[in-house]
């Protein structure tokens, strides 16, 4: 009777396991990939001045190659140029043997860039840290950072929680918040182009 007992839990164990597993994976879909925004390489020879500014990791190697370079009051000036445009002016400071040790360093640099958040691929609770992407969320869902069981969605992406209450949090109200996010993403990193993944797409998941 002790050993029926035992194997009958192990096998409700059991079940309830793939049950749960059933349901992590066709009930609450996971998130889409995120989006990356502005991830950049950078050399010696292709990198402009604005992008080794921009980016601080470059601008520390510039200070321990070149140093004083970033200093120079005309250095903004000079930002559509690249180092090799600069050495002519600076030959005393931007020497070859400077630029030979500089650019390796810089081209083991990685810049990921900066996130896309999404409808489909960000959870709620990133974006709710974020005061400037929360600010977005109540712009077009006012009072939801505010909502007294927010709490509850943190884990999981505005297009899950779209199902239930899908005229608050409609698609055209998705496409919004994506344009602001995306937007939000552009200023951050400096660009002036798009993402390549439709607002559209990425509200409804289509």
């Amino acid at each position: 009777m002790t050993r029926r007992y035992k194997v009958g839990v192990i096998g409700v164990t059991t079940a309830l396991i793939l049950a749960a597993a059933l349901a992590w994976q066709f009930l609450i879909p996971h998130p889409e990939p995120a989006v990356q925004l502005g991830g950049k390489n950078y050399s010696v020879a292709e990198s402009t001045m604005a992008d080794l500014l921009g980016f601080p990791q470059a601008r520390v190697l510039l200070d321990e190659h070149l140093p004083g370079l970033t200093s120079i009051r005309q250095i903004n000036v000079a930002k559509p140029l690249t180092l090799h445009d600069l050495a002519p002016f600076y030959p005393e400071l931007i020497t070859e043997s400077a630029l030979a040790a500089l650019d390796p360093a810089l081209r083991a640099l990685e810049d990921p860039g900066i996130e896309v958040y999404t409808a489909t691929s960000t959870a709620i609770g990133v974006m709710l840290d974020d005061p400037e992407a929360s600010a977005i969320l109540d712009k077009h869902l006012p009072g939801f950072s505010t909502n007294p069981d927010i709490d509850q969605a943190r884990g999981f992406t505005l297009s899950f929680i779209q199902k239930f209450d899908p005229e608050t949090i409609n698609d055209a109200v998705l496409v919004a918040i994506n344009t602001d996010l995306e937007a939000l993403a552009m200023q951050r990193v400096g660009a002036n182009g798009t993402v390549t993944v439709c607002a559209q797409r990425r509200a409804t998941g289509a």
